[in-house]
């Protein structure tokens, strides 16, 4: 037997009701389209990281393998003979010492002087004046420490300058990349957190 329709009231969905539930629906949209962009832009983060440390870390093997130092002589498996020669040409005094002999001191002229144009492309800011006081000190080699330094002083004042200049923006490069770096690092921690809270709401 088929019962007999029965009427059911159906639910009163006032006006207020739907303004209620239609910002609940969209706050769920616009979380799960912030959360996406989040996690897109720590992806993005995460692999430029990635790519940088082991670009670096790639970079930084050839170079030791090579015999490389740079300017802040990073390199413990440089012969320590040719690590005193090269800090003498980053930041020291390259010279001949009166101990010496003839031989050796005009030996050690030729040395740093080929360690120097080894170490400077033709266009680099500090080859012709160090080159021109590597000059000095190898066509003076036979003189006395003292009398030597008195010929090329100046010369070696116009490298120190420009030694010191070269250093100084290294440092400066140096302190923006690592600025930059920490300012993204920190965006990054701080999308982390919105993400984790963002997550925690809907829980």
């Amino acid at each position: 037997r088929s019962r007999p329709y029965q009427h059911r009231e159906c639910p009163n969905f006032t006006d207020s009701t739907l303004i209620i539930m239609a910002p609940a629906g969209k706050f769920e949209e616009y979380s799960k389209a912030e959360v996406s962009m989040i996690e897109s832009e720590l992806k993005d983060w995460f692999l430029h990281r990635r790519f940088s440390m082991e670009r670096n870390m790639a970079i930084k093997k050839a170079l030791d393998e090579n015999n490389f130092m740079g300017l802040s002589m990073a390199n413990s498996s440089t012969p320590e003979a040719q690590k005193a020669m090269w800090s003498d040409l980053v930041t020291g005094k390259p010279e001949l010492e009166d101990s010496l002999s003839t031989n050796a001191k005009q030996m050690k002229a030729d040395m740093y002087t080929k360690m120097f144009k080894d170490a400077t492309d033709y266009d680099h800011p500090c080859r012709v004046p160090g080159s021109e006081y590597l000059q000095c000190v190898s066509s003076n080699y036979k003189d006395a420490s003292k009398s030597r330094q008195l010929t090329c002083q100046s010369l070696f004042s116009t490298f120190q300058a420009c030694r010191s200049a070269t250093l100084e923006a290294q440092s400066k490069a140096l302190e923006s990349s690592l600025m930059k770096q920490d300012i993204a690092d920190r965006r990054a921690k701080a999308l982390f957190e919105r993400r984790a809270t963002i997550l925690g709401s809907k829980a």
